[in-house]
């Protein structure tokens, strides 16, 4: 297989990167920030630089891949304004771009990074047959999905859950803020959250990518949790004390299965719930 990864500098890309390269596939890096090529460039990485929002750029920057990775975001780090006007247009024009990019090479297989809150649904254990949930947070997300869906070509959109892990800052930020006392429960804590470690979702593209077109696939981990049990096991294990109610509300409770990924990819989180990946 030959490869490109759009966003491959991410903190996803960083970890899929790798792992394509282990399994002996042909990769190319497309990235937008120059600074950055040099460094692949010597790790011996194959690298081209280009922009999900120019059009005329990505076309040549994938030719001659037979499966294109889009793992390109813009989510506001914590403590970063909550401003997702560029990750938007990232999944609504960015999107369109790519696809009609994949087209014009004869691309045969784009997968397609997406977030499982399109299903929000209250307590309710989702799959990806739910239609789509109110979710300010998931409008761009359902319409960049409705364009994949629509591509002439094969494709696979993995609904990624809320990530942890290295690199993506938010493990530091709520052990930080438990540790301190500062931690706070969203509204009352009953809302539900699917999460999913960066290195598991890092294989369910490598997975994804070598198995081929599968469609929609949400990639989370085996155990969605209340925000109210999540922050309690966080405050124990820094010694922090219980997080009291009264935090901003945050996002819709979503409550999502991972059966169709377990059965279509053989994969399997090897962090299987929050309290394998938070000690």
């Amino acid at each position: 297989m030959r490869a490109a990864i759009v966003g491959a500098t991410g903190v996803l890309g960083g970890n899929v990167l790798p792992r394509l390269i282990e399994r002996g596939h042909a990769v190319r890096a497309v990235i937008r920030d120059s600074a950055k090529v040099a460094r692949l460039e010597r790790l011996g990485i194959e690298t081209v630089k280009a922009d999900i929002l120019d059009p005329a750029s990505l076309a040549p920057a994938i030719a001659g891949c037979d499966t294109v990775l889009n793992l390109a975001t813009s989510v506001p780090r914590p403590g970063m304004p909550r401003d997702f006007a560029l990750n938007d247009r990232i999944r609504r024009e960015g999107t369109r771009h790519l696809v009609a990019a994949c087209q014009s090479v004869g691309a045969a297989h784009l997968v397609q990074q997406s977030i499982a809150q399109v299903v929000a649904g209250g307590d309710t254990l989702l799959d990806e047959t739910a239609p789509p949930g109110p979710s300010q947070t998931g409008a761009s997300a359902v319409e960049m999905e409705a364009v994949i869906a629509a591509a002439p070509f094969g494709w696979t959109v993995l609904r990624g859950g809320a990530f942890y892990g290295p690199g993506n800052g938010r493990d530091e930020d709520w052990r930080g803020q438990a540790r301190a006392g500062r931690l706070r429960l969203p509204g009352d804590g009953a809302a539900y959250v699917s999460l999913i470690h960066v290195a598991d979702m890092a294989e369910a593209v490598l997975l994804t990518a070598e198995h081929g077109p599968a469609g929609l696939l949400a990639i989370v981990d085996d155990e969605p949790v209340t925000w109210r049990d999540f922050y309690r096991h966080l405050a124990a294990i820094e010694d922090g004390p219980e997080p009291p109610p009264g935090g901003p509300p945050g996002q819709p409770s979503f409550r999502v299965s991972n059966a169709r990924a377990r059965a279509v990819l053989g994969w399997a989180p090897r962090y299987a719930t929050y309290r394998a990946g938070f000690v």
